[in-house]
């Protein structure tokens, strides 16, 4: 039984360090969920400008922890900033809405993700078929779970308020 008991205490443990090895730490709420979050169009700006200069940076601004999720994570708020190349996305358990706060160009929705692949190599993902969205300020665009999604122009860069929220863990039956 000590063994057994002893085996089990060490799985956990590698689990538990394989995970915080490979995955971001589980989210905390960011402020007082409570409370209604506000914040300026100047803060905005502000926390837009403070993003690194290079060709995907985000910031988190407000984040919530949901232990049903399945990810853990109830919603997040974040500030984003895409610059080209970009690779396509789709997130299974995941909707997604970004609002347009500053630049212009253009965002692939639907179709399928294919690999870029480069000397035998996958080098990234991009959009086969999809809608072409032109974009600029005050545009917003949402994308279910499962909807392939790219920015695939900006000029120069497009700043994006993106809200995520993930779907609730299905129990088994």
């Amino acid at each position: 039984m000590r063994i057994l008991c002893g085996a089990a205490a060490i799985i956990v443990g590698l689990a538990a360090s394989g995970w915080a090895q490979e995955n971001e730490p589980l989210p905390k709420d960011s402020s007082n969920p409570k409370q209604a979050f506000y914040m300026s169009a100047a803060d905005l700006a502000a926390a837009a400008a403070k993003l690194p200069a290079r060709p995907s940076a985000n910031t988190t601004l407000l984040e919530r922890y949901d232990a049903s999720s399945i990810t853990a994570l109830g919603y997040r708020m974040a500030i984003d900033r895409r610059m080209q190349p970009q690779n396509g996305n789709v997130h299974n358990t995941e909707a997604e809405m970004w609002f347009v706060l500053e630049g212009s160009g253009a965002v692939t929705t639907g179709g399928k993700v294919v690999p870029i692949m480069k000397e035998g190599k996958v080098a990234g993902r991009r959009i086969e078929g999809g809608t072409v969205h032109k974009v600029s300020k005050g545009d917003v665009l949402f994308f279910p779970e499962g909807v392939p999604h790219q920015a695939t122009e900006s000029n120069p860069s497009l700043t994006f308020l993106t809200f995520e929220v993930p779907r609730p863990r299905v129990e088994p039956r």
